[in-house]
């Protein structure tokens, strides 16, 4: 197997690891996409597969990741902060970024690069 067809498929394996990592261990989730993020791309294929699943999966973890800071709030014994409403939307909206747009895109490169690694 040549090295380019090797990083390639150690690629493959970092974006699966992300995807089947638990919805709620945003700390491990974390840490797979910084992998994934420093893994080598040798073609444009597997380029664009590394950098639309970043994109993807940073956007669901931003916005995980501020939805638990707006139910820390909401649960916490202090003021709810004023700007409550504007962070849960904001959250909510990289949610739905990354559900309707970045992940369909990963989806499709990873498949893609998938069929020409076969």
């Amino acid at each position: 197997m040549s090295a380019e067809a090797e990083e390639e498929r150690a690629l493959l394996a970092a974006i699966e690891a992300l995807r089947d990592a638990p919805a709620d261990d945003l700390t491990g989730r974390k840490n797979r996409l910084s992998a994934l993020e420093t893994k080598p791309a040798p073609s444009p294929e597997a380029r664009r597969a590394r950098d639309s699943c970043v994109e993807a999966y940073r956007l669901l973890g931003e916005g995980k990741e501020g939805t638990e800071a707006v139910k820390r709030a909401l649960g916490g014994a202090g003021p709810v902060p004023t700007t409550l409403l504007a962070d849960l939307a904001a959250a909510e909206e990289k949610i739905r970024k990354s559900s309707e747009e970045a992940m369909p895109a990963c989806e499709k490169a990873a498949t893609e690069l998938r069929l020409r690694r076969r």
